[in-house]
């Protein structure tokens, strides 16, 4: 989703013939890749929140907020429709792994509306005492949460999505 910032490939087969059941979704085999490096830029954007919040640059840290957040949404909409359908699609129904992949979308939901509700509550201006003291606490969250999913998805999910699913 963020490839303005890759560098360009050589063409390649980027996905296959191979579609989850009852979609249009195909196997794409730079998915992985993709949202591996999607994760390590928004992990940049964060950390140029909390270096601007440290400093007291609270307008460096609202605009570096608008970034970081456009960049969730896209990564979290790729993530939707790519992964998790694909996923849900083609794993048994009844599977352990079907279980999980799941239950990380639901909980990617929970994840998704807290770092809404952070963004929304600071994307004021200008901020109040209050908001400037409470706010590298709340960052703090936010990048605990952020950090411990990006762990999860890149050790238990994305492997799910490594081999292409065929359909039958």
């Amino acid at each position: 989703m963020f490839s303005f910032f890759k560098k360009k490939r050589s063409p390649q087969a980027a996905s296959s013939t191979v579609t989850a059941p009852n979609t249009t979704i195909t196997y794409d085999a730079d998915l992985i890749e993709t949202l591996i490096e999607d994760h390590q830029i928004l992990l940049e954007h964060y950390q140029r929140v909390e270096k601007s919040a440290r400093a007291q640059h609270f307008k460096e840290v609202r605009a570096e907020l608008n970034q970081f957040k456009s960049l969730f949404h896209q990564h979290i909409l790729l993530e939707n429709v790519k992964l998790y359908v694909y996923l849900t699609r083609s794993l048994p129904a009844d599977s352990e792994q079907c279980r999980l992949v799941s239950g990380m979308r639901r909980e990617m939901r929970h994840i998704g509306k807290a770092v809404n509700q952070f963004i929304e509550r600071y994307d004021v201006w200008p901020w109040n005492a209050g908001m400037e003291a409470q706010f590298i606490g709340d960052l703090e969250q936010i990048g605990s949460a952020l950090v411990a999913r990006i762990q999860t998805e890149e050790e238990a999910l994305y492997p799910l999505y490594d081999i292409p699913r065929e359909t039958a």
